[in-house]
């Protein structure tokens, strides 16, 4: 990656790219942290400055939603996962933006089967990934 950031990082090893970086948000650095130990994590990526921005519209205005993060499990599965605590009516917009776009990919076929989720809170995460990978 080739950019700068005044954010703190944390070196990965379950990630091409070499650190993730830490928002503010102490939520996000414990769902990195998560991810990392995870068995059934294959590698993630911080979706800072990756490029993957998906359109959704709110009040007739239209906008771009840039997740989380991405996470390829064991099973090949991609999930793209948002670490939101508080979902206010623009969050939910946006959630429904991103399961149609993850619909609009698993119905094109050519990348895999993708899933995207709310995970509401980080200490949660390996569960949630458990079921993830069950279903």
């Amino acid at each position: 990656m080739d950019f700068k950031t005044v954010q703190r990082v944390h070196s990965t090893a379950k990630s091409h790219v070499n650190q993730v970086v830490l928002d503010n948000r102490t939520w996000e650095s414990a769902a990195a942290f998560r991810l990392e130990q995870s068995p059934l994590v294959r590698c993630y990526v911080k979706n800072d400055h990756l490029g993957l921005h998906i359109p959704y519209e709110y009040e007739g205005v239209s906008h771009y939603y840039e997740p989380d993060y991405l996470v390829e499990l064991t099973n090949g599965d991609t999930l793209i996962i948002e670490i939101k605590g508080y979902e206010d009516d623009q969050d939910r917009a946006k959630s429904e933006a991103a399961r149609r776009w993850v619909s609009a990919v698993n119905n094109w076929g050519q990348l895999g089967r993708w899933r995207f989720d709310v995970c509401r809170d980080p200490q949660t995460l390996g569960q949630y990934l458990e079921t993830a990978l069950a279903g």
